[in-house]
């Protein structure tokens, strides 16, 4: 074989090889965050209204499965071998009417995608979902804010930020997976009931306004 030849075949063994790293595929655990509801979940009587729930707004960082960590602030970079079984906005969402559902005060309670008409639209801008280092240590951070609006109106009757967050006990992604599964149970329930008094108060309201006599 002449000099060319040799040369051809090499380069042609070269790309071959640098196409196969870069298909290579890390493998990585999927992790499904659970929602627990407290013994205080059913307190309350149950509310005439329906409810949809947005799909939380989230930029592009945290619209994804990655599991985040922000070592410094500013800078995000991802866990190792741990995805999110679905967006971190979507995670949210279904977690959410999961615990709508649990309260077992509200029969209409939905994602807005559903197509179910409901009284009030929950909305929310997701700020954080990341692990954060706090003084060194790393810590499970949600952030967001809630917006209730009145869907005959389009009115927002009532918002409010929420945060919460859990210590994390290592540095895997299984380990902030149970610090956020901790931080999720904690925010959830604040959220149920915010919405819960907020809705009940504008639908009161409404329903003082429409008895009035007209003038």
């Amino acid at each position: 074989m002449n000099r060319s030849g040799r040369i051809t075949i090499l380069a042609v063994l070269v790309l071959v090889g640098a196409c196969a790293s870069l298909t290579k595929k890390e493998p990585f655990t999927t992790y499904s965050p659970r929602y627990t509801p407290p013994a205080s979940a059913t307190a309350g009587a149950p509310v005439r209204w329906q409810l949809s729930i947005d799909t939380p707004l989230a930029s592009d960082a945290i619209d994804s499965t990655r599991m985040l960590v922000m070592p410094s602030p500013g800078a995000l970079e991802t866990y190792k071998g741990g995805r999110w079984a679905d967006t971190a906005p979507l995670v949210l969402r279904t977690l959410l009417i999961q615990a709508f559902q649990d309260s077992k005060r509200i029969a209409g309670v939905g994602a807005l995608t559903s197509g179910m008409h409901g009284d009030f639209l929950l909305a929310i801008d997701l700020y954080a979902f990341e692990t954060q280092y706090v003084d060194g240590a790393p810590r499970a951070t949600i952030r967001l804010n809630a917006r209730l609006t009145d869907q005959s109106t389009n009115r927002v009757t009532a918002a409010h930020m929420f945060e919460s967050g859990a210590p994390v006990a290592g540095t895997t992604a299984a380990d902030a997976s149970i610090a956020f599964e901790q931080a999720l149970n904690e925010v959830l329930p604040q959220i149920v009931a915010w919405a819960f008094e907020a809705g009940d108060a504008a639908w009161e309201k409404s329903a003082r306004s429409s008895a009035m006599p007209a003038r």
